[in-house]
């Protein structure tokens, strides 16, 4: 009878139903890959270095894409006059300035650090502030989250 009112055939009722059962699973689904693809970490570590990015440049134009390698395509060798920070090549004189290739649109103050227990070692973004007051060999405290199956930290920050 409330298909004849509504004018819902047989299919029409099994796609609504499955239209709202499946967003609540996916939602679900979600939140428990969520919850349980990481691991919260904390302890102490060492300061290693301390680094500042300024941001980009806004531009006018917007960027060439780079095209994707080909099989055929050589790695060359390093030259002389560039450097190797976090895979990336640069010339010394980019490095911490807009033409850095890790520069954002917002300035990066970035800690590394060393983790006292299992000797990892990653960077941590901190605000000006702490950044300013940390020096080389300070030990502090860190929290910070790794993925259960690859290891990777995702997120950290100084306590």
């Amino acid at each position: 009878m409330l298909r004849a009112k509504l004018g819902l055939t047989r299919s029409n009722q099994v796609t609504e139903m499955l239209r709202t059962s499946v967003r609540a699973c996916l939602v679900a689904a979600l939140l428990m890959i969520g919850a349980t693809g990481c691991e919260k970490k904390s302890g102490e570590a060492v300061v290693l270095a301390k680094e500042h990015i300024d941001a980009v440049l806004p531009t006018a134009e917007t960027p060439n894409a780079q095209s994707a390698p080909s099989p055929n395509e050589q790695l060359r060798p390093m030259r002389d006059d560039e450097t190797a920070v976090d895979g990336y090549v640069m010339k010394p004189e980019e490095r911490g300035t807009s033409r850095d290739p890790r520069a954002l649109s917002h300035e990066q103050w970035l800690v590394k650090v060393r983790m006292l227990d299992n000797g990892r070692t990653f960077q941590v973004p901190a605000d000006q502030a702490k950044w300013e007051k940390l020096r080389e060999n300070d030990r502090i405290k860190v929290r910070y989250r790794t993925g259960k199956y690859t290891g990777t930290v995702w997120a950290a920050e100084i306590e």
